[in-house]
């Protein structure tokens, strides 16, 4: 009587998962678009319903780069010692600015030094005239990286003040990591321009 009993419990609830299982699987059949397409040309699984839409095309390494590089972005490829070489195939040397994808070589005077014998970076007595391109530039940078050379050189006060007043944020650090937050600027889309030393200026 017992496994009689049992087995008809076991019956009923079978059932009740059964038409439980046929009501949810109608309501999401309503619910669910039909697959995009046949897998290698065969008539859809079940499991199809749950795959993502991967139309063409497909990338054979399974990754993509979300930053898309501009092919006219310029950009440092190398810091040299007197100068840089730029992703033109272009060596600029001396001291640079970078702006909307064009290269300027400033024309600032080399390191002195002053009455005391301290040898002076230029960026600290750099003029303000210097830099009035990054105010007529358009589109109109937003940040400025500043490379002192070997080493990190703060920039002359009226430049500073130049700097604040047509609205540029301005980041200082040693040449080769001004160089390398510029690139990725650039991949990341952002309005940057570039001020810096060669590498070699040690200071």
């Amino acid at each position: 009587m017992y496994s009689t009993l049992a087995r008809t419990q076991r019956l009923t609830t079978s059932k009740l998962y059964a038409t439980c299982y046929r009501a949810t699987r109608q309501y999401s059949d309503k619910r669910r678009p039909p697959p995009s397409h046949p897998r290698d040309g065969q008539p859809a699984r079940e499991d199809d319903w749950f795959q993502y839409d991967m139309k063409a095309p497909l990338l054979d390494a399974g990754f993509a780069n979300v930053f898309e590089a501009d092919p006219n972005m310029v950009s440092i490829t190398e810091n040299l010692t007197t100068g840089f070489r730029l992703s033109t195939g272009h060596t600029a040397y001396g001291p640079l600015l970078m702006v909307n994808n064009t290269a300027f070589t400033l024309k600032i005077p080399p390191p002195t030094e002053d009455k005391n014998g301290t040898v002076i970076n230029p960026l600290a007595v750099l003029d303000p005239g210097a830099l009035r391109i990054l105010d007529v530039a358009r589109p109109k940078p937003e940040l400025l990286v500043v490379g002192g050379g070997a080493n990190i050189s703060q920039l002359s006060p009226r430049a500073k003040q130049y700097l604040t007043s047509i609205g540029l944020q301005v980041v200082m650090s040693n040449t080769r990591f001004a160089s390398s937050t510029f690139n990725t600027l650039l991949e990341e889309g952002r309005s940057a321009a570039l001020l810096a030393l060669p590498c070699g200026v040690c200071i």
